[in-house]
């Protein structure tokens, strides 16, 4: 059985790094995800003492979830919890315990993390990698960085429907990310649905369909 134990610095207060932790619509754009995955979000409350199930894609878009439990939670200072994998045999299967401390230091935070045990080096390896890819987003998220986050899309995605108006969303959400003025994602959402408003059904159905090919890799029957 192995542990591992990991450090960093990020230059903000302990308060204002935990806000990451407890404010759910921070949490979510850095916590979850394994280095190069996706957090799809959460089934059940993250509450004390409850179990949660965070639903993850990887670096190759396949399904994988994190079983969650929060033993306990020092407000500004820390937290722990207990882990299990499913779906991820490199990340092992059994429970681990995780605590997160957040130490004033320097003018600024030093988080440590802590977690096992393991099963294996390789899984403690796996972990860390995980561990680094999260502390990396946690780090860009209590600087102020808008961190993309799957569940924020797939929820502003919701009022808009077939493949034209997925792309639509997708466009104006890349404008806005990329720190396009406010005014001119407005110039840009009102001409983009004023003509596409005006297409013919028929040829919305065809460039929908184009869409979706383009996005399936190419032409049904592998023609194109």
């Amino acid at each position: 059985m192995s542990e591992l134990a990991m450090e960093w610095w990020v230059p903000q207060r302990p308060d204002q790094v935990f806000t990451a932790f407890e404010d759910p619509f921070r949490q979510r754009r850095w916590y979850g995800a394994p280095p190069g995955g996706l957090r799809l979000g959460e089934e059940g409350e993250s509450e004390v003492g409850e179990p949660f199930r965070m639903n993850l894609l990887d670096e190759r878009e396949r399904p994988l979830a994190q079983i969650c439990r929060v033993l306990e939670v020092d407000p500004g200072r820390g937290l722990v919890m207990e882990l299990t994998w499913e779906g991820r045999e490199d990340y092992g299967r059994e429970t681990t315990r995780v605590s997160f401390t957040l130490h004033p230091a320097e003018g600024g935070t030093r988080i440590e993390v802590r977690q096992g045990p393991f099963s294996s080096r390789e899984v403690e390896q796996a972990h860390r990698a995980y561990w680094e890819a999260n502390m990396g987003r946690l780090a860009r998220v209590v600087s102020g960085e808008a961190v993309p986050c799957f569940e924020e899309f797939w929820e502003e995605s919701s009022g808009f429907v077939e493949p034209l108006g997925l792309a639509t969303h997708a466009v104006l959400a890349g404008l806005r990310e990329a720190g396009a003025a406010p005014e001119l994602v407005a110039q840009v959402e009102e001409t983009l649905y004023t003509h596409l408003g005006r297409l013919p059904e028929e040829t919305a159905r065809v460039l929908g369909a184009v869409l979706r090919a383009r996005l399936h890799g190419g032409l049904p029957g592998g023609g194109g």
